[in-house]
């Protein structure tokens, strides 16, 4: 025994590892990857009994925040969220077209029978924002879902780009998003429960040119509802939920705004389509939501392939953006 223990201490000494140690020292490590292997398993297949018997929750009677939702995107989904019995709180910088929003879902209702509000903020301005939350606060209590869809589509090469642009797009499609959770986030914490939604954008997950400004507000969106969401993990009762809504380029004909020429071999998605598929993803508590579905995968790949060959199938693929 004695020799065997002076064997162990020599191959120590040597700076060599006995077998055992080596097999201990991988083995919470093999653990993890076993038990993360079978898990992925079980989630992929409770992921496809959800597709087939989807569990969605109740808006009925919610109270729903929407920013820009003056026109768009903004506006379709409120329309919808009011179909689904939500209290719509709509917000806009454009006070004409918030309020025709809110009018539209009224029809004439007023007070407590009225289906929606609205605001008009500039939600890059955080004073506003704080004032806007404690207006919505004394008159509705509180605030279920936070929907942060508020932004400025524009394309140009990057030097043909103003600082004025740039910054004020920066401070709309991203920065309002900070004054905006800062400003409802304490009180859901508070009551532990609420919904975070943010719209970003497919240009999230690829790249394109002529719109560098604001392809890097929507690679921020992303990462932030991301880390967000992790911060809320560290709490093991949390129950705030997070959805980031990833749409391809919009039609925006039918709102007679034309951001940007798009000429793309994929389809692009229309305004309705958009908002039926985001609230759809709240109902369900997606965490992502991509319109098409398809395009989220096609995404990962590129990034995944060399680059010569991601360069050879956006070529091949990928939408080509000018300015309108």
């Amino acid at each position: 025994m004695e020799a065997e223990q002076r064997r162990d201490n020599r191959s120590s000494s040597n700076g060599e590892r006995a077998p055992s140690n080596i097999v201990l020292e991988y083995l919470p490590m093999v653990t993890k990857v076993v038990v993360g292997i079978l898990h992925s398993i079980y989630a992929f297949i409770n992921l496809a009994f959800l597709c087939i018997y989807p569990v969605e929750k109740s808006l009925k009677d919610k109270v729903v925040l929407v920013t820009g939702a003056g026109r768009g995107l903004g506006r379709e989904m409120s329309y919808l969220l009011a179909k689904e019995g939500a209290k719509v709180v709509c917000v806009d910088i454009n006070a004409e077209g918030v309020k025709e929003t809110a009018d539209v879902i009224n029809r004439g209702r007023t007070g407590a029978d009225a289906g929606a509000d609205f605001y008009t903020t500039n939600v890059a301005e955080p004073s506003q924002v704080n004032e806007l939350a404690k207006a919505v606060e004394e008159k509705w209590g509180k605030v279920d879902v936070l929907i942060n869809n508020a932004g400025i589509v524009a394309s140009a090469p990057l030097m043909d780009t103003t600082d004025e642009q740039i910054k004020r797009m920066i401070d709309v499609n991203l920065v309002s998003h900070f004054w905006m959770l800062r400003a409802f986030l304490p009180a859901m914490k508070k009551r532990n429960e609420g919904h975070i939604v943010a719209t970003s954008s497919v240009a999230a997950f690829t790249c394109a040119a002529n719109i560098v400004p604001y392809a890097a507000t929507k690679y921020g969106v992303t990462g932030l509802m991301a880390s967000l969401r992790e911060e809320l993990r560290a709490n093991p009762s949390n129950n705030i939920k997070t959805t980031t809504v990833h749409p391809f380029f919009l039609d925006s004909a039918p709102i007679n705004v034309k951001h940007w020429e798009v000429k793309s071999t994929l389809p692009i998605v229309s305004i309705p389509q958009v908002a039926r598929a985001a609230i759809q993803g709240i109902k369900r508590e997606d965490v992502i939501v991509t319109v098409p579905e398809i395009l989220r995968l096609i995404m990962h790949v590129l990034w995944i392939v060399p680059q010569k060959s991601a360069d050879y199938w956006r070529d091949a693929f990928s939408s080509k953006i000018n300015k309108a």
